[in-house]
């Protein structure tokens, strides 16, 4: 696979534009803040892709549209047989409009055949000393209202991590990988140690902090960021911290939007978020 190198200072980025617009790999100092890339053409190798123009699932790959429902294509059925995953922007080639040593920008045209609406997507990738800066954006070509999201897909080593994000709430997902039911945290999840977790959690209060032995990765998402779904599977040496714009099948919700963080974009309007990774040692 093609790769687009990035550097400044102590800090590498592989970027995959052809394959699903990821991040093959992230270093700083000489360690794997992301999981690397494990091979082949499948997105769910790379060290982390953007979620674009929803974050995780929709129930049945089934959405509202005007006074009728569309269906999504399953892109992955690998990965879920059962609903739409992630968007489209993770299993679609991007174009490298812009590069430098140090960063890259890039872009994705939709037609609307896929997802019902035309759209443009685009990704900002600034490599720092400390780490990187990542931006993303979506604007809405088509000629009626759209709903939208997007999110980050990183993996982590799990070897020696510890995890620290302070938040409030939490959907917890059914039987069918969607969001049940919604609680109040009175104390923090055993993120690493306790059962598996596939989760979206609410009201963020500060920065996410990973802690492993040599290094400590602190991310600063943004404010269109303010869910954070985590998922740490039985058996896998990763986990995911995924910074999200909106709870899993938002589309679907009875609740309002502020409730679920979708965001309905008017023809020709956009929407951006973005999250700083920041590296230091451990002290």
């Amino acid at each position: 696979m093609q790769l687009l190198e990035l550097t400044c200072g102590a800090t590498q980025l592989s970027l995959s534009p052809w394959l699903g617009g990821g991040i093959a790999a992230f270093a700083w100092q000489g360690h794997d803040v992301f999981r690397p890339y494990t091979g082949g053409s499948d997105p769910l190798a790379l060290a982390s892709f953007p979620m674009v123009p929803f974050c995780n699932r929709i129930a049945h790959g089934q959405l509202p549209v005007g006074s009728g429902t569309s269906s999504i294509p399953l892109l992955h059925k690998d990965a879920d047989p059962e609903h739409a995953l992630h968007g489209l922007g993770w299993v679609s080639p991007w174009a490298v409009t812009q590069s430098s040593s140090s960063s890259a920008i890039l872009t994705l045209h939709h037609d609307g055949a896929v997802w019902p609406w035309s759209f443009e997507a685009r990704q900002e990738i600034t490599a720092r000393a400390d780490g990187y800066l990542h931006k993303m954006a979506i604007t809405n070509l088509a000629e009626t209202p759209m709903p939208a999201g997007l999110g980050l897909h990183p993996y982590f080593p799990r070897a020696g991590a510890r995890l620290r994000a302070d938040i409030g709430g939490l959907w917890e997902n059914g039987a069918d990988r969607l969001p049940s039911s919604h609680r109040t945290l009175s104390n923090q999840p055993e993120w690493l140690t306790g059962p598996p977790l596939d989760n979206c959690y609410t009201g963020r209060r500060d920065v996410i902090e990973i802690a492993w032995p040599t290094h400590r990765l602190t991310m600063h998402p943004s404010a269109k960021l303010p869910f954070t779904h985590v998922y740490c599977p039985a058996g896998e040496d990763f986990f995911c911290v995924e910074p999200v714009s909106h709870v899993p099948d938002a589309v679907n919700s009875s609740l309002s939007h502020d409730k679920t963080g979708l965001k309905m974009l008017l023809p020709g309007e956009s929407m951006e978020i973005e999250c700083r990774f920041a590296l230091q040692e451990t002290i």
